[in-house]
């Protein structure tokens, strides 16, 4: 299985990179393991008393990272039945990107 990423822009010549989903999620799975070191290290740090830094901060304590980037390898896993689906299709004036399924 493979994830097609097509990027054309407009007036030169178009690009095909076909990824593996296995490396996607070997990366997702090394990206989970960092990022959760860093909400450990981030845990460790008291608020700052800055009103502005404070909102920043707690955000990245309350939201879990790793535990967005597991949900998308979750979802690239479900994805993975559907060979053939257009995961993404973006055309603008210059440039048009397209990620499929094959």
């Amino acid at each position: 299985m493979f994830l097609m990423v097509r990027i054309k822009v407009q007036k030169r010549r178009g690009y095909t990179f076909p990824v593996p989903v296995w490396v996607v999620n070997e990366f997702l799975t090394a990206l989970t393991d960092l990022v959760w070191i860093g909400e450990m290290a981030l845990k460790r740090i008291p608020l700052p008393k800055d009103e502005r830094s404070r909102q920043q901060m707690s955000w990245v304590k309350t939201v879990s990272p790793s535990g967005i980037i597991t949900g998308t390898q979750m979802v690239i896993k479900d994805l993975c039945k559907y060979k053939g689906l257009d995961i993404v299709d973006v055309k603008t004036a210059d440039v048009q990107v397209k990620i499929s399924l094959k």
